[in-house]
């Protein structure tokens, strides 16, 4: 089965027209925005002559609200992150997506001459309930205002010394991160729901053991890469709270007496996050594997009656097979049969037999036939609709008890998050390396590492994740989660990250 498309940059698609059909009317805006940069003069079309809306061009509109933005050609769509709510249109159509809910424009989103075209509607009235901003249009003098627009990554400041060197991070409000190594001479850092001018964290020049800086957006997350000097010995990664700043500070090792060429001596290095500096060393000797829904609770039933709670026990069962076989680790499945078990008992039965690392295995669904992919979660409170959508969906579980749980209450998310929150430097780690195995073995789209409050996490005195391994409501991949040899790749996935996490904390 071929990966499904990935997203390009929208860019590429705009190449391919100069201009839009010079028979439609075209005028000028003035767009004003309170974030301090320059007004910005854009075209706008009336594209069809009985109708008074006006069009933008897509990359413009992406321009005025500081949006991700992605375009998949095969199906025609465009995927736009505008703080932290994920909009997909698709040309054509009046149908937008928003985090998965669907609304109807008044008018089709169009392409022309190359260019995707989006009518004014689409930042008028249906952005702004969603967003932070505020738009006012004056037909009069052709001139948008829009208010409350922002990057929530915003400064890049270096500082160095004759030992260390620093890169600051400024933040517009705390956000969780993760950083690697794991490509020598490369340090990642990645911030969950983060926004970012990439071109203002464009950095070419050399600062201290910093060779070069450059980021990416991703529709969900933002990353930033150094260059690092081969002579860096280790890297630490600190965060303040108040205000919210990531600071990166690369060590000084020795240089070599003979100088070598640049690239032959690049080499991994140490990086040490501060918030698990204090920790004890992890004992990965006990893996807790959770086959998500049973008995009664069928969890979600594919286009031709599969049900999850089967595929989630087969594939929980080949992976402690797995486990077992090449890492020999004791493996505890929370049920072994089709039974119901609520949410909160299985991270009970988790916390009793003292587990060293949490996994909760289930298979997702959309409304969308053509939805499909995998994904990986850790506790921490959900930053888009879909990600509270799909935890609100997996929390359902516990309806199946005549006795009411208040453990998804907010009070007590804040309870459990504390308890929680001593893990998630490692559990969003483990995410990172789940969703890193299965990509490799995997031939369905990668949704990537995302952040939600799942009941069945809530509590774990252990690092804890839960993966969606694919779509049941979409027909192909149906058939896989019943295929033994897709079962045994997932399997084969999550011992994959396993073996990974417990070789750098079982250090």
């Amino acid at each position: 089965m071929m990966k499904y498309p990935i997203f390009i940059a929208v860019i590429a698609f705009i190449v391919a027209g100069n201009a839009v059909t010079q028979t439609h009317a075209q005028e000028t805006i003035t767009v004003v925005y309170d974030d301090g940069r320059r007004a910005d003069e854009i075209s706008a079309w009336r594209l069809d002559s009985e109708s008074e809306e006006l069009f933008f061009r897509a990359n413009d509109v992406a321009r005025i609200f500081k949006a991700t933005q992605f375009w998949n050609a095969s199906t025609r769509k465009v995927v736009r992150g505008i703080h932290r709510t994920r909009f997909t249109i698709t040309v054509d159509t009046r149908v937008v997506v928003i985090d998965g809910d669907p609304i109807m424009l008044r008018n089709d989103v169009r392409y022309d001459s190359g260019f995707v075209m989006i009518p004014m509607e689409f930042l008028l009235d249906i952005v702004p309930p969603y967003t932070l901003n505020l738009l006012n249009w004056d037909p009069n003098t052709n001139t948008l205002v829009v208010e409350k627009v922002g990057y929530n990554v915003t400064r890049l400041t270096f500082a160095t010394t004759a030992e260390r060197s620093t890169a600051t991070i400024d933040l517009g409000e705390p956000l969780l991160h993760h950083v690697d190594s794991s490509t020598p001479g490369l340090v990642r850092l990645k911030l969950y729901g983060g926004r970012i001018d990439t071109e203002a964290f464009e950095v070419s020049d050399a600062h201290g053991l910093f060779d070069k800086v450059r980021a990416e957006q991703t529709d969900r997350d933002a990353y930033v890469y150094f260059d690092i000097k081969r002579y860096t010995s280790r890297v630490v990664v600190e965060r303040e709270e108040s205000p919210p700043k990531i600071l990166v500070i690369l060590e000084k090792g020795e240089l070599p007496e003979i100088p070598e060429p640049e690239y032959a001596g690049k080499k991994r290095v140490e990086v040490v996050d501060r918030r698990s500096v204090e920790r004890k060393r992890l004992r990965i000797e006990t893996v807790v594997l959770d086959p998500g829904h049973g008995g009664k609770d069928h969890g979600k039933t594919g286009v031709t009656g599969v049900l999850e709670k089967d595929v989630n026990l087969d594939i929980a069962k080949k992976t402690r097979d797995v486990l077992i076989q090449e890492l020999g680790v004791q493996v505890v499945l929370t049920r072994e049969d089709d039974r119901l078990l609520s949410l909160t008992k299985r991270t009970e039965l988790a916390n009793q037999i003292e587990g060293d690392l949490f996994i909760s295995i289930h298979c997702n669904s959309w409304f969308s036939d053509e939805t499909g992919g995998f994904e990986a979660y850790f506790l921490s409170p959900a930053r888009t609709e879909w990600d509270r959508a799909v935890a609100m969906a997996e929390n359902a579980a516990d309806d199946f008890f005549d006795t009411a749980t208040d453990a998804a209450s907010d009070i007590d998310f804040i309870l459990w998050d504390i308890v929680q929150n001593e893990f998630i430097n490692e559990s969003s780690h483990f995410a990172e390396l789940l969703q890193k195995a299965m990509n490799e073995r995997l031939s369905i789209r990668n949704r990537g590492v995302k952040q939600a409050n799942f009941t069945v996490l809530q509590g774990a005195h252990m690092p804890a994740v839960l993966v969606e391994t694919a779509f049941l409501s979409n027909p192909e991949e149906e058939q896989l989660l019943v295929n033994e040899e897709f079962q045994t790749r997932v399997a084969e996935g999550i011992a994959d990250a396993v073996r990974k996490f417990k070789e750098r904390y079982g250090r």
